[in-house]
């Protein structure tokens, strides 16, 4: 048999055993942002079994990986001898936002670097435990990409550092942010307070 089969079998019996389950579907930390600001929000808790789907929880978008190669694990997908880049999609609108990716994993880890539409950000730790599966550890990370123009698509793009990870839970969101003024703004704002003064003044003297 080889390494990929007995990877398989070797998820396939830990799914029917019911100590070796991932707690799956519930987030340790905190999200990191308010609800009450969300303006779009996608949510995978689960991913089907006993074949992988991608539709989400809550919300609307897509997620896959590549190369393919990933197994349902109970409700989670494991992604055996492979260290597949996954995607993630979900729908914009034009404003400004900060947005948001949110993983939860257990077993090895994931590498730190993410992308959003190609740019890249650093990941957050917000929890970390000892894996429900007995080895390894559990994570949940996020990460963040401040004041960016909305898209029409957000793509997300994040790996695994090691093969051999179980990737429980996943979370895509944008908020909400105010454009703050550049400060020539300010100066030019001053200065055109500066000529309504002025000439306000001009036109009372001529009045008179």
């Amino acid at each position: 048999m080889n390494t990929t089969l007995s990877s398989i079998a070797l998820a396939t019996s830990l799914v029917f055993s019911g100590s070796a389950l991932a707690a799956g579907g519930i987030w340790d930390s905190a999200a990191p942002w308010s609800d009450t600001e969300l303006a779009q929000f996608t949510e995978w808790n689960t991913f089907g079994s006993p074949v992988f789907d991608n539709t989400p929880d809550i919300g609307a978008g897509s997620i896959s990986l590549s190369p393919a190669g990933a197994v349902p694990f109970g409700n989670d997908i494991y992604t055996l001898n492979s260290i597949p880049t996954i995607t993630a999609t979900l729908a914009g609108t034009a404003g400004l936002f900060d947005v948001y990716l949110r993983v939860a994993t257990q077993g090895n880890l994931l590498a730190s670097d993410a992308t959003l539409n190609g740019v890249n950000a650093t990941s957050i730790l917000a929890y970390t435990g000892t894996a429900d599966l007995g080895s390894g550890e559990e994570q949940e990370l996020y990460w963040v990409w401040n004041n960016v123009a909305g898209a029409d698509l957000y793509t997300f793009q994040f790996k695994a550092a090691e093969a051999h990870i179980l990737i429980d839970q996943v979370a895509l969101a944008t908020v909400a942010v105010t454009a703050v003024p550049e400060p020539s703004s300010y100066v030019m704002l001053a200065l055109g307070l500066g000529l309504l003064g002025v000439s306000s003044r001009r036109n009372k003297k001529q009045t008179k």
